[in-house]
């Protein structure tokens, strides 16, 4: 168990880096919001409870951070930013807490070096958020990255519960069924909307993790001689009774 929580923060950072310095690119002339829409509706395809939206811009800049750090978070109607020190840098923070229906904001302004700057911007909620909101201020952030110059890029994860009875399997113990079965009926599920082939594989004795390109998705991010699109992992807790689902566009960035 330890071993596969330090594996999945390494990963973590190494693939919030890569995101970051990684064009994420569209084939079809959509807006934001569309694409947001088109990864939410595969989704809802294999989550059937929705615990977690959290969609993340980031982007690497110059100038002074304190300054870029107020200007997005007036462009957000946040607080004046507070700073903070993480991880050894100094952050700029500011931060609005989600509501029963209202997104969660989080503009994290990191000073990398002398005049330099990564910025990360945070939109999360949950299964009662207000969607037409959530895609709204999406496109808000992005216009407004652009307003102030930083080149940012986005990717989005769901996590939620996935159930016996959401992916077809009968289960007559309450146990929550193997990761690997799980991850399957969901290829399943999804394979008759989208055209999966899966690229990259991780497994432990109670978390499956596969990595895919799919060509009907618009974000995506290289990973050796891949352009992947989108990443699945299932954790089976045992206690629970219940499977933990998480889908990360392209990839996942928070933990699962």
């Amino acid at each position: 168990m330890l071993k596969r929580w330090m594996m999945t923060a390494v990963l973590a950072v190494a693939l919030i880096m890569l995101i970051g310095i990684t064009q994420v690119y569209a084939e079809k002339s959509v807006s934001e919001g569309e694409k947001l829409e088109q990864m939410m509706n595969t989704a809802g395809a294999a989550i059937e409870q929705v615990d977690r939206l959290v969609l993340k811009w980031q982007g690497q800049g110059t100038g002074d951070a304190q300054e870029i750090a107020g200007l997005l978070a007036d462009g957000l109607q946040l607080q004046k930013p507070e700073l903070v020190r993480q991880t050894g840098h100094d952050v700029y923070r500011s931060e609005l807490k989600a509501s029963n229906e209202g997104v969660g904001i989080l503009v994290n302004v990191v000073v990398t070096g002398s005049a330099e700057y990564y910025t990360i911007i945070q939109l999360s909620g949950n299964e009662e958020t207000d969607r037409s909101v959530y895609f709204a201020l999406h496109e808000q952030v992005e216009r407004l990255l652009k307003g102030v110059g930083i080149k940012a890029t986005w990717n989005f994860s769901v996590q939620g519960t996935g159930e016996e009875a959401a992916v077809g399997i009968e289960n007559h113990n309450n146990a929550p069924v193997q990761a690997g079965t799980a991850v399957r009926h969901i290829e399943g599920a999804l394979s008759d909307k989208l055209k999966l082939s899966a690229v990259e594989r991780y497994e432990d004795d109670s978390t499956t993790s596969v990595s895919y390109v799919v060509p009907e998705l618009s974000l995506a991010v290289n990973s050796g001689s891949h352009q992947l699109n989108m990443q699945l992992a299932v954790h089976q807790d045992d206690v629970l009774g219940t499977n933990r689902v998480t889908l990360g566009f392209p990839v996942i960035t928070i933990e699962y």
